[in-house]
């Protein structure tokens, strides 16, 4: 099967990266996949363009069986070329794009949203990430596939032994952008007396240490994290999934989050974790207190494995060409 795919993900370009890899075992598992990168090292808006055309010139030496994207600008290529080559087009959406706070956060997201709604009934076939985000684009054909995430063992660090001294160690793992509202996390912190918050991660909204927060770059490997936190916290405005929350539980660590991604999906209110609503400092006190008082211990979360997971990810992209080709 010949897949061709647009990809923004700087990470791409690194030998060895969790994504890199995870491409890698895609090409294998279906045969061929052809990858055109449209990070901002191409130009900031130039990128969209120079991705056009070296995807139409590869479309025209040889035909592929889907074109797949994963981000409103990225989509709107995938149908101008689906149009042109009467290729079949698979859209992925990762993020919840019809959350009232996506097109708060950038007048660039309100036109995403406006393409969003424009594309997703012209779509050949779409692929979400949580069960959320099925229901709120109003496509119950929608496929519910997250991204998959093996646990990972032998990390090495323990919280409690490089920060001595704390009660409670709360656990972050994210990008450190706007959207997760890392301020609302260190707000809600400073109001539990002994809690210590560790955020591990990368981004613009990266700040310095205190007395009850210590910032870490991100890294691949969290098991070590996982294991020695007694919760983990995240605080996003939204979010398409959440995969560090599931990643936590599947360390049996339990999990205080806003109502957002896979919130009641797999995060269950009382049984899992704790689940607030989105922005409320208050009930997210509440939430991180009622947890240090009477802590919650889920059993380790029991995931697909990864061959399940590929084949179901090359049976999606096959029964968006088969279908198709059916309609025509």
């Amino acid at each position: 099967m010949k897949v061709l795919m647009f990809s923004s993900d700087p990470k791409l370009r690194e030998e060895g990266s969790g994504v890199s890899e995870r491409m890698r075992k895609y090409e294998k598992a279906l045969g061929e996949l052809k990858i055109i990168l449209l990070d901002r090292a191409r130009g900031r808006f130039l990128r969209f363009l120079k991705g056009y055309f070296e995807a139409k010139n590869l479309l025209k030496k040889e035909r592929h069986d889907v074109i797949s994207a994963q981000e409103p600008e990225h989509w709107f290529l995938a149908w101008l070329l689906s149009r042109k080559f009467s290729v079949p087009w698979q859209m992925q959406i990762h993020t919840d794009i019809m959350s009232p706070y996506f097109v708060k956060h950038s007048v660039f997201n309100f036109f995403r949203r406006m393409l969003a709604k424009f594309l997703i009934p012209r779509a050949s076939c779409v692929r979400v990430v949580s069960e959320r985000i099925r229901k709120s684009i109003k496509r119950p054909d929608a496929v519910v596939l997250p991204i998959f995430s093996a646990r990972k063992d032998g990390g090495g660090i323990s919280v409690k032994e490089k920060y001595p001294g704390y009660d409670f160690y709360i656990l972050m793992a994210s990008r450190l952008t706007r959207e997760k509202n890392i301020p609302l996390a260190i707000d809600a912190v400073r109001e539990i007396k002994g809690a210590l918050l560790i955020i591990v991660g990368a981004g613009p909204m990266k700040g310095v240490d205190s007395e009850n927060v210590k910032w870490e770059g991100w890294r691949e490997n969290l098991s070590g994290y996982y294991q020695s936190s007694d919760c983990f916290l995240l605080t996003s405005d939204y979010e398409g999934y959440g995969m560090a929350a599931a990643e936590a539980l599947q360390y049996g660590l339990p999990v205080v989050m806003t109502d957002v991604g896979i919130a009641g999906e797999i995060v269950k209110n009382g049984e899992n974790g704790l689940v607030v609503p989105v922005g409320d400092k208050d009930a997210l006190v509440r939430a991180l207190e009622k947890m240090r008082e009477n802590p919650l211990k889920p059993a380790p979360l029991k995931i697909q494995t990864e061959e399940e997971y590929l084949r179901l990810y090359v049976e999606s992209l096959k029964t968006c060409a088969k279908n198709a080709k059916t309609k025509k």
